[in-house]
């Protein structure tokens, strides 16, 4: 099989009953997401736009996501606090910035950005995502499922139906949870694995802080079959 696929290893290529799919193989994948980085963080520094910053501090957490460098972090906090100062009017900047803020459990800052970025038109389905996030951080489940789920599920992405799942274990609510994450993986078509990653791993996060330990280990074994080195999942198994 060419090295450009590579399927989750045979003992793990179902999860709960659930198959996973082919995927980029992770070096490939990250070696990308690093060429990435840095095309994206010289394109910014020439230009400074708006849009490009966005799209350099989304790829430096999702690079984040799977190692767990600090100075991603560090990074995607500076470049977000150079945009709302360039970019005041701009809500994708204030929107991002709000995520970052999140990210780093700065919810009062992650309040005043959303804030700012209703001022300033920001799409009520990005809003809703963003504080959803904030509540589910504060141990507000109920409340991100309700705002969650207001905004329907029918067209919502993978990541938006992990999201419910995670919300709906963490209210006990068992079924509801394997229907809504089977859904996410059925409708999971990218070739990348870094957003499956992610969403493997905040399934495992939530079953474990659940006390459901025996299903979360398998959820962060999955994630090190796409990402042998994922940085949280290895983490994640030694606690």
């Amino acid at each position: 099989m060419p090295e450009r696929f590579l399927p989750p290893r045979p003992d793990r290529a179902r999860l709960g009953g659930w198959p996973l799919p082919r995927c980029t193989s992770s070096r490939i994948a990250l070696a990308n997401l690093d060429a990435q980085v840095v095309g994206l963080a010289e394109h910014y520094a020439q230009s400074g736009h708006t849009a490009v910053g966005v799209r350099l501090t989304n790829a430096l957490l999702a690079r984040h996501g799977i190692t767990s460098a600090a100075c991603d972090l560090r990074a995607a906090d500076r470049i977000t606090t150079e945009l709302v100062s360039h970019a005041p009017a701009d809500s994708t900047a204030w929107l991002t910035r709000a995520h970052v803020a999140t990210t780093t459990h700065r919810f009062a800052e992650s309040t005043r950005a959303l804030a700012l970025a209703t001022h300033h038109g920001a799409a009520t389905e990005d809003l809703a995502e963003e504080r959803a996030d904030v509540l589910e951080a504060c141990g507000r489940g109920p409340a991100a499922l309700r705002l969650r789920l207001a905004h329907g599920t029918t067209h919502a992405g993978p990541q938006q139906m992990a999201r419910i799942a995670c919300l709906h274990v963490s209210m006990g609510n068992d079924q509801p949870a394997r229907d809504a994450f089977g859904e996410a993986l059925g409708r999971y078509t990218s070739p990348s694995p870094l957003p499956l990653a992610a969403l493997l791993y905040n399934w495992g996060h939530a079953l474990q802080h659940a006390g459901q330990h025996d299903r979360a280990v398998q959820a962060y074994r999955a994630v090190l079959a796409y990402f042998p080195t994922h940085a949280r999942a290895l983490r994640a198994l030694t606690e």
